[in-house]
């Protein structure tokens, strides 16, 4: 079963090449499911100033962070994830190399530009099919004190353990992640995610609960429809 958004019943191929297709089939369920996060990221860099207050010092290296930030946020946003991350190929600024997501994580790690850049890092790592350096990067960003940066590298985490195919744990992270979400308007895909992964890992009774919360609390969000069908494969009627 595939586990992308929304969800898709198995191709009939008997065809693939096992270990190919089973690393292109994780970068594509992912790849669906991230399109999600994408927009979290690009609303924090309009707020993530709010969330932090700083020392001067740290303010000048919030916003250095920040700049550098700025110039890589087009190449990213192409999908070209291999030059976003390492800033190689992408033109200088006057003199000065453009600093890659790696390196801005690095190099501003505690201040919300090295957190952003960790997420993005994570993001991009993750459209590649690299689960480790993606894990990196989201537990780095979960340090964060945004409540959005929290979300977002939460989901991160659960997405590699998802590419791992450890759906308990993806699901778990996916339902820690729909309780920080409460309030971020992200709570009913996050949900749906987790029903998703707890099916994949043949824990039915989660998954009907949380299919039917979905139904329940969310009956007007355009994951409603998924999780009904989600609660049609599992056998179980709708109440």
């Amino acid at each position: 079963m595939s586990t992308g958004l929304p969800h898709e019943s198995n191709s009939t191929s008997g065809t693939t090449d096992s270990s190919a297709g089973s690393a292109q089939n994780a970068v594509d369920f992912i790849t669906n499911r991230w399109q999600f996060i994408v927009g979290v990221v690009v609303g924090l860099a309009l707020v993530i100033g709010g969330y932090f207050f700083y020392d001067s010092q740290q303010q000048e290296l919030n916003v250095e962070g920040l700049t550098h930030l700025s110039r890589v946020r087009m190449t990213y946003d192409m999908g070209a994830y291999d030059q976003a991350l390492t800033g190689k190929g992408i033109p200088p600024m006057g003199n000065e190399a453009v600093k890659g997501l790696v390196a801005i994580s690095d190099e501003y790690d505690g201040t919300p530009a090295g957190e952003q850049a960790a997420l993005m890092a994570g993001n991009a790592y993750v459209n590649l099919g690299k689960a480790s350096e993606a894990e990196s990067q989201f537990t780095r960003a979960a340090g964060s004190s945004s409540l959005l940066i929290q979300v977002g590298a939460k989901q991160g985490l659960a997405a590699v353990r998802e590419m791992q195919k450890n759906f308990s744990e993806a699901a778990s992270l996916y339902e820690e992640a729909a309780t920080l979400a409460d309030k971020t308007g992200l709570e009913d895909r996050l949900t749906y995610n987790a029903a998703v992964c707890y099916e994949e890992a043949k824990n039915t009774a989660k998954a009907q609960e949380l299919y039917r919360l979905v139904v329940k609390k969310f009956e007007m969000s355009e994951v409603a429809a998924s999780a009904k069908s989600g609660l049609a494969r599992l056998g179980t009627a709708i109440d």
